[in-house]
Order: C-alpha cells, then sequence, then structure tokens
C-alpha cells in the first residue's frame, strides 16, 4: 500500500518496519481480528509510538472500493510504462552541462584535471560548502576579505582573483579573459572555450586551469601557513608551472607564455 507522495509504509514509519515480522503481508491481512495488535509490545521507544500513531493517521485516509488495483508509471504522463522512459530515468543525472571533454583532455597533470572537474561542479570545499558541513571555518573569501567565500566568488568574481585574471590575459595577449561578474562557473567554462579549434582549446583550457589552481593554492597558503602574496606573484607562480609543464613534455606543442 501507498500513500500520498508515494511513500510507503516502510518510508513513512521505519523503525516499525524493523520490528516487523513478515515484511510481506498486507494492511488488510494484519487489522483483520486484530493481528496487528500483537506487535505492540515489541515497541519500546517513543519515536516508534510516535510511528505508530502517525501510520494509523494515513491508514485511516484510505478508502477503498470494489475496483480492481492499478499499477500506473509514474515516470510517463499516461501512467503506461516505456522502454524509453526506464532507459531515460537510469541516464538522470549522468550527462555533463559542462564541456568535461577539455578538462581531460588539457595539458596539466591528473591533480590539476581532478581540481578542475570539482572546480566547474563547484565541489571544492570552500567556506560555504564547509560550513554546511558544520566544519568551523571563516566564511569570508580570504583573498578579499569582504564576500562570502564560495567557488564562483574565489576563482573568478573576487577583487584579488580578477586582477590575476587581467594579468594573465596580458601575459597571453588577450587569450585569457577576465571573467564576466553575471557568469556562474559553468557558464564561464563553457563560454571561454566554445568556437576554439582543438589546439586552441587544449591550450586556452590549461591556462584556465593553471590559473585557477594558483589561485586556490594562494587561498590555501593564507589559511594553512598564514602567508599572503600579491597577484603579481601568483602570475609569477602559474608561469612557472606552464614553463615547468613545456620542459618536461617536449615544448613546443604545449603551452606558451611570456
Amino acid at each position: 500500500m501507498r500513500f500520498d507522495s508515494y511513500k510507503a509504509p516502510r518510508d513513512i514509519a521505519p523503525n516499525l518496519y524493523k520490528l516487523a515480522w513478515r515484511k510481506n503481508r498486507t494492511v488488510r491481512d494484519d487489522l483483520q481480528d486484530s493481528n496487528w495488535t500483537r506487535g505492540l509490545r515489541r515497541m519500546t521507544t517513543m519515536e516508534e509510538m510516535a510511528e505508530m500513531l502517525i501510520l494509523e493517521s494515513y491508514i485511516r485516509t484510505v478508502r477503498l472500493n470494489d475496483q480492481q488495483d492499478v499499477i500506473s508509471w509514474k515516470l510517463t504522463a499516461s501512467g503506461q510504462y516505456t522502454t524509453k522512459s526506464a532507459y531515460g530515468a537510469q541516464l538522470i543525472g549522468s550527462y555533463c552541462t559542462f564541456d568535461s571533454k577539455a578538462i581531460w583532455k588539457a595539458k596539466v597533470e591528473g591533480k590539476h584535471r581532478f581540481f578542475a572537474w570539482l572546480l566547474v561542479q563547484c565541489k571544492i570545499l570552500t567556506a560555504d560548502k564547509l560550513l554546511k558541513r558544520n566544519r568551523p571555518c571563516d566564511p569570508l573569501c580570504q583573498l578579499c576579505h569582504q564576500v562570502e567565500e564560495s567557488a564562483g566568488h574565489l576563482i573568478l568574481h573576487c577583487v584579488y582573483a580578477k586582477e590575476v585574471w587581467l594579468r594573465m590575459s596580458q601575459e597571453t595577449n588577450g587569450l585569457m579573459q577576465v571573467p564576466s561578474t553575471e557568469l556562474t562557473m559553468e557558464e564561464w567554462w563553457n563560454l571561454s572555450l566554445q568556437g576554439l579549434n582543438k589546439e586552441l582549446k587544449q591550450r586556452t583550457a590549461a591556462l584556465m586551469i593553471y590559473t585557477a589552481w594558483n589561485i586556490w593554492k594562494e587561498r590555501n597558503r593564507r589559511i594553512f601557513e598564514g602567508i599572503a602574496a600579491l597577484p603579481a606573484w601568483v602570475v609569477t607562480m602559474i608561469k612557472e608551472e606552464v614553463n615547468l609543464r613545456n620542459w618536461a613534455c617536449g615544448g613546443g606543442e604545449l603551452l606558451s607564455v611570456s
């Protein structure tokens, strides 16, 4: 039996469900001859008793008739099962809404790709995420100390981050752009790479990742080491990482930063 909002008895009263000996019995079977009262002696907590009252209130709302029960498929408007709707349900959440291939094909190290994968989905552990997990931390951005920290603010919209992006734009002759204030993280990633050929996309994606990574590292240095650097120093660190990657992997076909 299911009630409003497609709730089954085990969802309404999970503690009582654990106490049930025969979980395949119907409500009708247990209501006959007051069979359900045999299980009352097994209840030992206030939570179980409260769930019993809630379950009873649900049962009282049910009005049965002589019509045959009908199985309805909730993933189609008609209520009829279709293979297409079942297949679509399995794929819910499996599609990326951002250019994920650009991350995995960017000419950066594995740790950078993993960071970028989390970043574009706003899943890096910034203060807003830590507070939701009840982790004690300063809610303000550690780079500007003006706005509550989030992935979008820290990497794209913070005045400190914007200065880093501006300097990188100058270093790359305009290949890199200062992120627009109204853009979300996904929009920034997708729009920055939109329409680029394969080689230019790989280069741009790598530079975006290196820049975001070093802004993140600067934030962590301030928190864990108490060391703060100017945007110009962060840009120097970005260039060093890029040049080291070029040297290690053969140079020419990889990144080029002045």
